[in-house]
């Protein structure tokens, strides 16, 4: 039963956070189940269903969610050369 007059304590509903790491993107639509970790730089492609925790820098399709290959990870250096560039202005103004 999940009708919200039932009380709390005759549905089986789970509550639990989900961790969601740096420079992930989860598209449009997807379901991630309770307590999972999605980890860094992580894709999740669009409606896909996240029953585990995901991996660093893995892209993951499907229903239920799959690693199909990883992701390149050329981002981080790009966010340390923005960090950088960011400091010097902040530091020149």
């Amino acid at each position: 039963m999940t009708n919200p007059t039932v009380p709390p304590e005759y549905t089986n509903v789970t509550v639990a956070p989900v961790t969601v790491g740096r420079h992930a993107i989860i598209g449009s639509g997807t379901v991630v189940l309770p307590g999972l970790t999605i980890g860094e730089g992580v894709a999740i492609g669009a409606q896909a269903l996240v029953t585990s925790d995901c991996e660093p820098f893995g892209i993951y399709v499907g229903a239920p969610a799959r690693k199909v290959k990883e992701r390149k990870r050329n981002l981080l250096l790009l966010e340390k050369a923005f960090v950088d560039a960011t400091a010097n202005e902040l530091r020149t103004r």
